[in-house]
């Protein structure tokens, strides 16, 4: 649609069609950080002298956009957005001491780099100096540091056309999430929640008083059955990692979904707080009778063109077509190495690529508090997710940000199975 919208507008100007590149389209891993498709750019399109990046949800008005882009010097190592910036260190950002002075992209907004910069990003990584951050987690905040390696004195020029919510003025800004059809019904969906009886008091109590309520279908996978959780499917548990726990409460879903026709699983953390209405509504642009894992994409040594892979983030939610859990159930297709290997990054990465399926990355799922994000990047969706409950009053986060959402739904009728 975008690029569709793009054509369109360029005829009408009587001008060049830019060049459109679909980054999902090309064969280079971990597209979607940035850096690794910049030699591609440089190399396939050396008459540009602007090169804009943004996403599939940005709206553009490519007659403004292209009004402001002709008040800066192409000569110059340039690069203009909308910049965020942090208010204090944050966890996504790997708690990375910068102050106000360091801006970053909303890449939702878009942004442009002149082919100088770019060229001169280019040659940085043509020598090795790159950075090789372990995790590769918000693609705009980790080029911008990439950035500022190259040449500390190339700063990020806000834009304010370059706009978070749509107005009369903006060149571009991001789009609202519209359904693609009626809402999933919650019959439908199942939701699996991962704890243990150290947060039994502590953690359940919250989530059943917030969205839980909404949640026709839902399990709670515990390493023992108490008086304040008497329903729980009990499972062995390990102090990190998680893999055969939550293989196991994949092996215990698949039954589930069977033997009720449900079409989707929800794995959740016990300090995971939803929008069910949300979530739901999402869930009307995918097909669940095909593979499909859906969530909050991160990287894991994406430099590494061997051994680096993408996987879902299971602190945000993570959503799994019925056929999908099938398949990763299957023969034992994703044993874990071990009961303590990292299950997000086994299950839902080396997994899913293992047996041939794609995630599916949503900015609508968030793995960390509403308080490590920029307020203005908040600002520009609707939230299905936040995770971790440290610091902060987590039916405070519910009311603020779900309960408006959720407020329509009813309160479900459980469906309990042990």
């Amino acid at each position: 649609m975008l690029k569709a919208s793009i054509v369109e507008q360029a005829d009408g100007l009587d001008k060049d069609s830019p060049k459109i590149i679909l980054s999902h389209e090309l064969n280079i891993n971990g597209s979607w950080t940035i850096v690794p498709l910049l030699d591609f750019l440089l190399d396939t399109y050396k008459t540009s002298k602007w090169f804009f990046f943004c996403l599939e949800n940005t709206v553009i008005r490519l007659n403004k956009l292209l009004s402001i882009l002709s008040k800066f010097k192409v000569n110059k190592n340039l690069w203009i957005g909308h910049a965020l910036y942090d208010h204090e260190p944050t966890i996504i950002h790997h708690f990375a001491d910068h102050n106000k002075k360091f801006k970053y992209p909303h890449i939702a907004s878009g942004f442009a780099i002149t082919s100088t910069l770019l060229t001169s990003l280019v040659k940085n990584i043509n020598e090795d100096e790159r950075s090789k951050d372990m995790f590769s987690i918000d693609a705009s905040y980790e080029f911008a540091s990439f950035v500022l390696k190259v040449d500390k004195g190339v700063r990020l020029t806000h834009v304010s056309e370059i706009c978070i919510v749509s107005s009369s003025n903006c060149a571009t800004y991001p789009r609202f999430f519209h359904p693609c059809g009626s809402s999933v019904s919650p019959e439908n969906v199942y939701f699996a929640v991962k704890t243990c009886a150290k947060y039994h008091v502590e953690r359940i109590p919250i989530i059943k008083k917030t969205w839980a309520k909404y949640a026709t279908n839902i399990g709670y996978f515990s390493d023992a059955v108490d008086n304040y959780l008497p329903d729980a499917f009990v499972m062995p548990n390990t102090t990190y990692g998680h893999c055969a726990k939550t293989y196991n409460i994949l092996v215990e879903a698949d039954k589930i979904l069977k033997r009720r026709s449900l079409n989707w699983l929800i794995i959740s953390d016990d300090d995971t707080i939803f929008s069910v209405a949300r979530l739901l509504r999402l869930l009307t642009c995918y097909n669940s009778n095909i593979p499909l894992a859906i969530g909050e994409r991160y990287g894991f040594q994406l430099w590494n063109n061997i051994y680096g892979y993408e996987y879902l983030t299971g602190g945000a939610g993570v959503v799994l077509s019925a056929p999908l859990v099938h398949e990763m159930v299957k023969s034992g297709k994703c044993d874990c190495p071990s009961s303590s290997t990292p299950d997000d990054m086994y299950l839902f990465g080396i997994c899913l690529a293992r047996i041939g399926v794609q995630l599916v990355h949503s900015p609508m799922f968030h793995q960390a508090r509403p308080t490590d994000y920029a307020t203005a990047y908040l600002a520009s969706q609707e939230p299905v997710s936040f995770h971790k409950f440290w610091m902060l009053e987590p039916q405070m986060v519910y009311d603020e940000w779900f309960a408006e959402a959720d407020k329509f739904l009813s309160i479900s009728e459980k469906h309990i199975e042990l």
